[in-house]
């Protein structure tokens, strides 16, 4: 349990990290250089310990590219560009939909079963979300939006949603077709990373980095935390825990973030966003015991389960 802590305490940190590079950086060359380096290292790491997982099928070219859009382009993009005008602590509880989300499009894409409980989760982990979202930020009041839905939140939830459509495409190819997650992975986040750049190039300001030094600190520390250690050590618990349990796990998130937040940001904790919190985590625990009744019945029936929710660092 202390490990799983510990994997949410540092995926926070990327969050607030993020926050602190926007002020150097524009967000889609962030996007840029962080996943081309992040995945080059991982090409690289794998080339050297296992080259003869590289392989590709000009078939599943199709789930690559969807792969690399919804992975890696769109959703961190749409994250980064959010998260310059709001709290780090408010991206990262909109970010605890993903479980939801994940469940809404796999019942729309792979069959996912309906139930009464994940229904009333889902509906109560929505809802729980209106109290910080009716009260937004004075910098995403200038941005305007639809309803009292601003741009910013919009763009966050966006992002989201890409990135959990993503993982159901890269699952068809680690599951489906025996891809290795490192090479995956690696592939996705490097093309994804060149395509920002050449967006960057095309569409923001010519990069000026304002203060060099501590741009690269905190570029490599988000590289090593998140790509490298997240990444690993989430596969790790994965032997131990249920892909579920870790997704119900991951509303540590949004508490660590507002920590974080607070004392390095200067970012306050407000009421909306502790109503929105608890809020959250009974939609979350209701959704949970769902999905735990439903692998009880599946047990029962001795029918595999492959409806795991699969989540990125």
């Amino acid at each position: 349990m202390f490990q799983i802590i510990i994997l949410y305490a540092l995926f926070a940190s990327t969050f607030s990290l993020g926050k602190w590079l926007l002020h150097f950086a524009q967000p889609i060359f962030l996007v840029g250089i962080r996943m081309t380096i992040a995945g080059f290292i991982l090409l690289i790491y794998q080339y050297l310990s296992k080259a003869s997982a590289f392989r590709f099928e000009r078939k599943h070219v199709s789930l690559y590219a969807q792969g690399i859009l919804f992975t890696c382009y769109f959703p961190y993009i749409l994250r980064f560009w959010g998260l310059q005008y709001m709290p780090s602590s408010k991206a990262s509880l909109i970010y605890s939909l993903g479980p939801f989300i994940t469940y809404g499009l796999g019942y729309l894409l792979v069959d996912e079963k309906v139930t009464f409980k994940k229904i009333l989760g889902l509906v109560v982990g929505f809802f729980g979300l209106l109290p910080i979202l009716m009260v937004p930020a004075p910098t995403e009041d200038l941005m305007g939006g639809i309803g009292f839905f601003s741009w910013p939140e919009i763009s966050i939830v966006l992002s989201i949603t890409c990135l959990s459509y993503g993982w159901i495409v890269l699952r068809k190819l680690i599951r489906d077709n025996n891809y290795d997650p490192a090479m995956i992975n690696g592939i996705c986040m490097f093309t994804g990373g060149v395509f920002a750049l050449i967006t960057s190039l095309l569409f923001e300001p010519q990069a000026v980095i304002t203060d060099i030094v501590t741009f690269i600190s905190i570029l490599a520390t988000i590289i090593i935390v998140s790509n490298l250690i997240c990444h690993n050590l989430y596969g790790t618990l994965l032997k131990k825990y249920s892909p579920t349990f870790l997704s119900f796990a991951s509303f540590l998130t949004p508490i660590f973030a507002a920590f974080y937040g607070w004392i390095f940001l200067s970012e306050k904790i407000s009421w909306d966003f502790l109503a929105s919190v608890i809020c959250v985590f009974i939609g979350l625990a209701i959704f949970y015991q769902g999905e735990l009744h439903q692998k009880e019945q599946e047990k029962k029936k001795n029918l595999p389960d492959d409806r795991d929710i699969l989540e990125e660092c």
